[in-house]
């Protein structure tokens, strides 16, 4: 009966822990604030998502510090098939104007290199049977309004993109750590006053990398991030991510995290900070 009762434990455990790892990864409001699960939600999830930066380059200005605000809404519509509606409602900073210096104010309702965009998510393998999930995603989106300056000019006026990726994510660590890797391009064209070397039209590598580890306690989950976006030559932006991610309710959650700038190029430094719900 001994042998029989440690062989049952050990079976549902397996089985347990394969449904919590199986419920984290459908929970999006369990996943890190940049890098995606490739796994389908079960749930619509809305993510409101602001953040700081510093020291960034546009086409002519440089030095751009201030602070950006997005919302992004999922939908589930099939259970390996979902809908992505990302929105950069609100930027604000102070930058310097390259022609002669001076320090000037962007302001508006969008975004800078974030656009608003609609992706189509499908999953095609998963890790009952391959070990791994994995989805690809396609998709385009538009500057939604402009920034206005200081001198009478204004950014983001016109511009749109194309996206294209893929997902994955797995389980590592004998199943308490989650590995996720997001691999996409961007490709921007008819834009204007982004470019840091005055170009209307570019494709960039948009690649994101995620572990999050071993939940401290009940509530809360450490992560850490790496991203990158650029086109291997003349602009590359690389920034580690470390984070908090506090379970506040079985479908709420809320990221806090650091952003510390490995190049030259994008945000230098700043803090990040996500609220998640999923209904």
């Amino acid at each position: 009966m001994t042998g029989h009762a440690h062989i049952f434990k050990t079976v549902f455990a397996t089985i347990l822990l394969s449904t919590s790892l199986t419920a984290l990864a459908q929970n999006p409001t369990l996943q890190p604030i940049s890098t995606r699960f490739a796994q389908t939600q079960t749930d619509i999830s809305l993510e409101l998502t602001a953040h700081n930066f510093s020291d960034v380059e546009l086409d002519e200005a440089d030095g751009f510090d201030g602070y950006s605000a997005a919302l992004e809404l999922t939908m589930p519509f099939a259970t390996d098939k979902q809908i992505r509606f990302s929105v950069p409602f609100y930027t604000k900073g102070d930058a310097s104007w390259k022609s002669d210096g001076r320090s000037i104010d962007i302001d508006g309702y969008g975004g800078v290199f974030d656009y608003s965009t609609l992706q189509f998510e499908h999953q095609i393998y998963v890790a009952e049977d391959a070990g791994f999930n994995l989805a690809y995603n396609l998709g385009g989106g538009m500057r939604t309004a402009v920034l206005d300056t200081t001198i009478n000019d204004y950014y983001n006026h016109t511009g749109k993109i194309i996206l294209l990726g893929i997902n994955m994510d797995k389980d590592i660590n004998g199943g308490e750590t989650q590995l996720l890797l997001n691999a996409g391009i961007r490709y921007y064209f008819d834009a204007d006053d982004l470019h840091p070397r005055g170009i209307d039209s570019w494709a960039w590598a948009d690649i994101k990398g995620a572990v999050v580890f071993k939940p401290w306690g009940a509530y809360v989950r450490p992560a850490l991030e790496l991203t990158y976006l650029g086109g291997f030559n003349d602009y590359n932006s690389v920034s580690l991510m470390p984070e908090l991610i506090i379970q506040v309710a079985d479908n709420a959650s809320l990221k806090l995290g650091g952003i510390l700038g490995l190049a030259s190029d994008g945000n230098q430094r700043g803090v990040t900070g996500q609220l998640s719900v999923s209904f």
